[in-house]
């Protein structure tokens, strides 16, 4: 048990076992504590600190590590979708189902995702159609024939 005497291992071990701590407990935080003890662990072989320099060492390495590279890591891991830009988009093109007649000079409805909207259209439009959404402009949505 020779080598357990040498700090150096001792740092390393510790932050193998950060590391492998971090694949238990979510949130990418861990990780940079492991960081911190190899960091440390590196130090300790080349340089022989004493044991306040050696967890300053750990602390400013950890800390830093985290400010600098946990943000940047997660916007890597968790890529999440360019959000829509105009919530109303998503309707356009959309296809519901006429639910009460449109005519050109009337309002009528349309069943669209679950909900009922007020549609217009440019033709006459029977109950049963597939109807394709040309736009929405507040809650009415303009619609053709699918």
């Amino acid at each position: 048990m020779e080598i357990l005497s040498n700090e150096a291992v001792i740092w390393f071990i510790a932050g193998a076992a950060l590391l492998l701590l971090e694949f238990v407990i979510p949130g990418v935080f861990i990780l940079f504590f492991g960081i911190g003890a190899w960091v440390t662990a590196l130090c300790v072989y080349l340089f022989e600190p004493s044991l306040a320099m050696q967890f300053l060492i750990f602390s400013s390495t950890s800390v830093l590590s985290l400010i600098l590279l946990r943000s940047f890591l997660l916007k890597k891991l968790y890529k999440m979708p360019d959000p829509v830009v105009d919530p109303d988009e998503e309707f356009i093109g959309g296809v519901g189902e006429c639910i009460v007649d449109i005519r050109p000079d009337a309002d009528g409805k349309v069943e669209f995702k679950g909900t009922s909207w007020t549609a217009s259209a440019g033709t006459e439009i029977n109950p049963g159609t597939k109807v394709r959404i040309i736009r929405k402009v507040g809650l009415l949505l303009e619609v053709e024939p699918a």
